[in-house]
């Protein structure tokens, strides 16, 4: 098992966003940053036919591959996949509220049955990488700290060494997991509470962290912090992150971040949509003025295949605007 990595800043999985393209993107943007893969399906990992286009591992790391399940055997052989593919760590998913994961049985239902999950963690753990866990403070509308510490109680006694809270409840029914994100209250105080109860296992606190400077400020009382959407809205920061998190000198956002990554996504034109190759970058222009006529620009020649043009515009837009 590989030692010495870093959690204090982990970009959170997010479906449909952190696919291996923009994993790319943020390693070429942050050294330092632990990325995750997007949720994946055990079943999915392990029989699909375009598996690979979808768990690729191109030398990202530190990086973990997440899996949403909850059958014994697609576990185990989920967690060699992992190694296979050189990730650092194999987590489990059970913080998901969305209805076709319930259908699935994995996600954040999986929080009613404590002994399920564990013995879930359990069939992930092997000496060649950490298995961890991604959980929700619990389950409906009234936040109980009571059912929360029986089932870190419960997962403590696997020996799991990280656990990822998204500092809210989880509520089954009646909002959109987007809903989820943001409708239920926030509770850091239950994450401080766990933390001091069991020492020996790291807590990364995710859920509402907005800006770099409540990121620093989260991590004097922390073990880590997970971030997710202001990543998603403009991967730009995570150039902020290795200087202002991890102290090291901060270098200039400029044209060789746009052709280091195109040089990756050039060669996949064609195996994969051009959407999805470009879809890291897109979010650049969020909250940037006047970039309105760029994104008419870029539209017009995604739908000609004209990768090359493509290029050129993002190191001009690059090049004029202050990303940092």
């Amino acid at each position: 098992m590989k030692k010495g990595i870093s959690r204090k800043f982990c970009v959170a999985p997010m479906m449909g966003y952190t696919t291996p393209y923009a994993r790319k993107l943020y390693r070429i943007l942050s050294k330092n940053s632990f990325l995750f893969s997007e949720m994946i399906a055990t079943k999915s990992l392990i029989y699909s036919k375009s598996k690979n286009n979808i768990i690729e591992n191109d030398f990202n790391n530190p990086v973990a591959l997440q899996v949403g399940g909850s059958e014994i055997d697609e576990l185990k052989k989920a967690s060699k996949i992992a190694i296979d593919h050189n990730y650092d760590e194999i987590n489990l998913n059970v913080g998901c509220p969305s209805k076709a994961v319930q259908k699935g049985s994995f996600g954040a239902c999986l929080m009613q049955d404590k002994i399920l999950v564990r013995n879930c963690i359990e069939a992930l753990q092997n000496d060649k990488i950490e298995a961890t866990l991604k959980c929700r403070l619990g389950l409906g509308k009234e936040l109980n700290y009571e059912f929360f510490e029986k089932f870190i109680d419960e997962i403590s006694k696997t020996g799991i060494k990280f656990i990822y809270v998204h500092a809210r409840n989880a509520i089954l029914s009646g909002i959109s997991p987007q809903g989820n994100r943001t409708i239920p209250p926030l509770n850091y105080n239950f994450v401080k509470e766990i933390k001091n109860k069991y020492p020996s296992i790291s807590f990364i606190l995710n859920g509402g962290i907005n800006s770099l400077d409540k990121a620093e400020n989260l991590l004097k009382e922390f073990d880590g912090i997970m971030v997710g959407r202001l990543i998603k809205n403009n991967p730009f920061i995570l150039k902020e992150v290795d200087k202002k998190i991890f102290k090291e000198n901060n270098t200039l956002i400029d044209e060789s971040i746009i052709y280091n990554y195109f040089e990756y996504i050039k060669p996949k034109l064609g195996f994969d949509s051009i959407f999805r190759l470009l879809s890291p970058l897109l979010n650049i222009f969020f909250s940037v003025p006047n970039s309105k006529i760029y994104k008419s620009k870029i539209n017009e020649y995604m739908k000609n295949q004209r990768i090359n043009l493509i290029e050129d515009l993002l190191i001009k837009f690059v090049s004029e605007s202050n990303l940092r």
